[in-house]
């Protein structure tokens, strides 16, 4: 049975009620960072020659040099790519990635009933790309599941998210311990690493860096890469998968031949971005100053916890979903139930039950009275409870 999205249950949640009319909306449910003017030069967007052209398949040099040399930069790597052991493929962002190799890990499983392992709580993309290549999630907690031991060919791929869905970051032994569970079982291993230069005080490691070291002897292996984040450009659609070489060249020849290759004025404006650090810096700036403002505002509340990376806080509450009614309905403020992104444990008890996700992208006077209101709710609960 295939499970609505997070954001259709949200809708569904909230369907025929209204916010306070004195008040304006805050939308706080959504993975986005505003930053106001983009951070690169639009000039090559407004050029109409590069639009009446079609897209080099696999992108630009340009493009490919300044991502090579971002990998370079930020994890060290330089023996994969020079022997040939990690290939790169620019993609139309990371979804529709996602989706097309969990498709091949599937299709190649040597099983009829094929299990993708899923951390819950997850991103929907990973569920709905399960659902679409016919297979079955099998779930696990936050940390990679280096203790778990799918056999028999019967795990088809394991998706990994450095940094995890709460901002806690995997250690080298984590990601080297999921490496050998996939390895050992066949599984191709997903590391999606969009938000791995969100970070606040921790650096995260890059499981591309423990490979190009051979600290981890990876089979088949893909680690997903995308300026939606590190650059807050999620309307560019423009990221890279990284990989062994076999992986990488079978998710290449699907998206050449029937998928979305770069435009060129996408892939001058993608090149700028991964070149520069300028701007990664500042945005990292910004969001440290709205977790500054989570703290001050939130700290007081129990089990309150900072991130250790990216900008979503995980609020513990009484009731999540009976929450985002009330916050939308008497405050004006939309934020996501934490159930909406979470599976059932074995215990059948979903481990988002209890709070709300919190996504703090907006502007600082924008982050402070939506905080400042969350704040205020909470403590009129807590009078009324007392």
């Amino acid at each position: 049975m295939t499970i609505p999205s997070p954001f259709t249950r949200l809708r569904r949640l909230l369907d025929g009620v209204s916010p306070p009319a004195d008040v304006d909306p805050i939308a706080l449910h959504l993975g986005e960072v505003q930053p106001g003017n983009p951070p690169f030069d639009t000039a090559p967007l407004a050029d109409p020659k590069g639009w009446s052209r079609y897209p080099m398949p696999g992108g630009t040099p340009e493009l490919r040099a300044a991502y090579s040399q971002w990998l370079e930069r930020r994890f060290g790597v330089r023996v994969g790519l020079r022997d040939g052991l990690i290939a790169i493929e620019p993609t139309p962002g990371t979804k529709q990635a996602v989706a097309t190799i969990i498709a091949l890990a599937v299709r190649r499983a040597d099983t009829a009933t094929p299990a993708v392992m899923l951390p819950s709580p997850f991103y929907p993309t990973y569920l709905a790309a399960v659902e679409a290549a016919g297979a079955h999630p099998v779930w696990y907690g936050q940390h990679p599941p280096g203790v778990l031991r799918p056999g028999g060919g019967r795990v088809a791929a394991i998706v990994v998210c450095n940094p995890g869905l709460r901002g806690d970051l995997p250690s080298a032994d984590e990601l080297v311990a999921v490496s050998d569970v996939a390895r050992a079982s066949g599984a191709l291993l997903v590391i999606d690493e969009c938000y791995v230069d969100l970070w606040q005080e921790l650096v995260p490691v890059g499981f591309l860096s423990l490979a190009d070291k051979g600290i981890i002897t990876a089979g088949a292996f893909a680690v997903l890469h995308s300026l939606s984040k590190r650059s807050a450009a999620p309307g560019l659609r423009s990221g890279f998968l990284a990989g062994d070489a076999g992986t990488v060249a079978a998710y290449a020849h699907v998206n050449r031949s029937c998928g979305v290759s770069t435009p060129g004025p996408i892939c001058a404006v993608a090149a700028a971005l991964w070149s520069d650090e300028a701007h990664v810096a500042e945005l990292r700036s910004r969001i440290a100053k709205n977790w500054a403002l989570a703290d001050e505002i939130l700290g007081g509340i129990p089990s309150y916890r900072r991130a250790e990376a990216g900008f979503f806080l995980w609020l513990p509450v009484p009731d999540d979903e009976k929450t985002a009614l009330e916050l939308w309905q008497h405050h004006g403020i939309r934020v996501m139930p934490g159930r909406y992104l979470a599976a059932p444990d074995r215990a059948d008890v979903s481990p988002g039950l209890g709070f709300v996700r919190i996504a703090l992208g907006h502007n600082e006077d924008t982050m402070r009275e939506g905080l400042g209101r969350l704040r205020a709710a909470l403590t009129i609960r807590e009078a009324s409870s007392a």
